[in-house]
């Protein structure tokens, strides 16, 4: 059964294993896990989820690369900027940037999801020195990179197959209620993104979701202010004129039924990046690496070996 939709869970504290110091004296909280030789840069979404919850998601590629998680600006113990502008995309880049000469990686295949895809990206635009190869799962090119009338459409017909679900009308009252909003607490955020948790899978009364989304309500945290901070233009731009620019091979990948960034916005993104392969998961929501882990894997070993 679902959680009802007032969650009284506890917010909990989870710590990646290191910290490193970086030239202007911030501090990135980071791991490594996985057997592979290759690096490989997870950038978590949101904004403002932490990067733990990656653990789960780099499972499918664990014994292909050394898979390195990182909390953007904010999250966990990694340094909050000290002023907004720190959370410009730009900004937000040059940290990771930052991180990755620090512990003295070269160049790397960065792994991005959701929001965390448009920063990746970002990345590989503003940074083509240390970006190898990039990996975006459900992303976007930002809120004006295509019409609003399509992303409606495509919404509508990825939650109508939901819709009877008797908890989907109370998650749908809370999201709604909190849309534009920006006096909202990081427990009103984990409540509000625990009641919408099933609808990021395709089957979210699937065992296999049930679990993933028990996971998420019990780990999840929010550094409010990076959402506050793209809650306006930093969300609405059109960021396809800087993708232009990346020149790395990539690769993206969307679920058929990803209500929040689904293959509208997932086209237009490898639209925009030139040479970029486009991956479409049959029956599958916003999250392939949990819920086709086999297909996830094979569209990754196919673009590695071209």
């Amino acid at each position: 059964m679902h959680a009802e939709t007032d969650v009284d869970r506890p917010l909990i504290t989870i710590e990646l294993a290191n910290v490193v110091g970086l030239p202007d004296g911030r501090i990135a909280e980071w791991e490594a896990l996985g057997d592979g030789t290759e690096p490989l840069v997870w950038v978590e979404g949101g904004p403002g989820l932490p990067a733990h919850l990656a653990r789960a998601d780099v499972v499918p590629v664990l014994d292909r690369f050394r898979c390195h998680l990182v909390n953007a600006p904010g999250s966990g113990r990694s340094s909050a900027p000290v002023t907004e502008d720190g959370y410009d995309l730009e900004a937000i880049v040059g940290f990771f940037e930052a991180w990755r000469t620090a512990v003295g990686l070269g160049p790397v295949t960065v792994m991005g999801h959701s929001w965390g895809g448009l920063v990746g990206a970002a990345w590989a635009a503003y940074h083509p020195e240390g970006v190898r190869r990039l990996i975006v799962i459900d992303g976007y090119a930002g809120a004006g990179s295509v019409a609003a009338a399509e992303v409606e459409a495509e919404q509508h017909r990825a939650l109508d197959r939901i819709r009877d679900r008797p908890w989907f009308a109370a998650a749908w009252r809370l999201w709604e209620g909190a849309l534009d909003r920006k006096d909202l607490s990081e427990q009103d955020h984990a409540d509000i993104f625990a009641a919408i948790l099933p609808f990021y899978f395709a089957d979210p009364d699937d065992p296999m979701s049930l679990a993933h989304i028990d996971r998420v309500r019990r780990e999840q945290r929010w550094h409010v202010p990076v959402g506050e901070a793209w809650t306006g233009p930093r969300e609405d731009a059109d960021y396809r004129p800087l993708l232009a620019g990346i020149r790395c091979p990539a690769l993206v990948m969307v679920g058929e039924h990803d209500w929040l960034c689904g293959p509208v916005w997932n086209r237009a993104l490898a639209a925009a990046i030139p040479g970029a392969r486009l991956v479409e998961f049959a029956g599958v929501g916003h999250l392939p690496q949990y819920e086709a882990p086999a297909a996830f894997r094979v569209a990754i070993d196919a673009w590695l070996g071209e």
